[in-house]
């Protein structure tokens, strides 16, 4: 997608249907499935410029890295881990770092939008993470 007077952005994304379950929805018999997350890449590239910023989370392939992570625009080879990103983040990222709104009401729609997911999303730092059960102290 052509970010108008400031770069590019590109999106990939793997997702799978999955059931939905009592205990990650509010009503599994009015939403039987539910779209879960398997990988992405989502990379700026900002114009005029060498800047090239990667979010990435791939949790299969020929990297060793296997949490979310970073590819920062001073060492791309680098991988700064990271908490699992919405695309709706990094869209409100872009406009943070100069790309412009397409609408006047661009927060409203990406808190909405990514605000469901982050509702029903199962980990945030590595798959499983947010069903650990809870360290009580003595």
């Amino acid at each position: 997608m052509v970010l108008r007077g400031f770069g590019k952005f590109y999106a990939t994304q793997r997702f799978e249907l999955v059931p939905t379950t009592a205990d990650l929805h509010d009503a599994p018999e009015k939403e039987p499935f539910r779209v879960s997350t398997r990988e992405y890449i989502y990379r700026l590239e900002i114009a005029n410029e060498s800047h090239v910023i990667e979010w990435h989370w791939h949790p299969v392939g020929n990297s060793d890295e296997r949490r979310p992570h970073i590819h920062p625009a001073i060492n791309r080879d680098a991988h700064l881990p990271g908490p699992r990103v919405v695309l709706e983040d990094v869209i409100e990222g872009c406009i943070a770092l100069g790309a412009t709104p397409a609408c006047e009401d661009w927060k409203e729609r990406l808190a909405a939008s990514g605000g469901v997911h982050k509702l029903y999303r199962t980990w945030v730092h590595e798959p499983g993470d947010l069903k650990k059960p809870a360290v009580k102290e003595d």
